[in-house]
């Protein structure tokens, strides 16, 4: 999908025509519910839990295959794969669920300079917007991407959006020519994925405000990665 992104494509002001009938299906047989630092924050906050908690019940976490840095997704459950966040068919995180549901069925993307030329996702720092395939809902309501985002009070100009990809694509970078370097030990990488999940997921105080610990966080994180080139 990555390769014919521009097919997905649509403008904050496009019409898209869908309407939630609380069905649930987008909460099962999913595999794909990628969450960032603000939604693990987000989640802790909501279940009065510590981020390491929040990680250990409901997510796995790995090191991507092609990213070569550490994910954390929500890990469904079950025969039916469902969401583990999943209460007698309601979200039970539903005021401040992950941004990638509250957008659903609405996907967003953003390139910078340090984002492969390949993945074709438009100017440095532009948030697009893509529309994907849904077999749930109905097509009772329209309205506008902008008036979706407003509605899930998702910022237009969501400046952590940006910084957290931005972070991504630098701690990417960095994690691959250290890869390719030669003679380089295992113990070395499990240090540098373990300071990038730590700084990304794990070092966070919900009775704090997020966002000051995630600059404080990334600022520390980048500075550390910049030693190693």
């Amino acid at each position: 999908m990555v390769n014919n992104i521009d097919k997905y494509r649509i403008g904050l002001d496009d019409v898209f025509a869908f309407k939630c009938r609380s069905c649930g299906k987008c909460c099962k047989n999913r595999e794909d519910i990628i969450l960032n630092s603000r939604d693990v924050y987000n989640i802790a906050t909501t279940l009065n839990l510590t981020n390491k908690q929040i990680i250990d019940k409901y997510c796995e976490s790995y090191i991507g295959q092609v990213s070569r840095i550490p994910v954390v997704r929500l890990k469904s459950k079950g025969i039916n794969r469902v969401c583990p966040l999943l209460v007698e068919n309601r979200c039970s995180v539903h005021s401040l669920k992950p941004t990638v549901c509250a957008l659903f069925p609405i996907g967003r993307v953003i390139s910078s300079e340090h984002a492969p030329e390949e993945m074709n996702l438009g100017n440095p720092y532009e948030i697009g917007y893509i529309q994907n395939y849904t077999n749930c809902g109905s097509a009772r309501r329209k309205q506008t991407v902008r008036a979706w985002l407003e509605s899930f009070n998702i910022p237009i100009d969501d400046n952590y959006f940006i910084q957290w990809n931005t972070t991504i694509f630098k701690s990417i970078e960095t994690v691959k020519k250290y890869e390719s370097m030669n003679n380089v030990r295992e113990i070395c990488m499990n240090m540098i994925w373990d300071a990038i999940y730590q700084a990304f997921y794990i070092d966070y105080d919900i009775c704090k405000e997020f966002q000051p610990q995630f600059d404080s966080n990334v600022s520390k994180l980048l500075r550390t990665l910049e030693q190693l080139i």
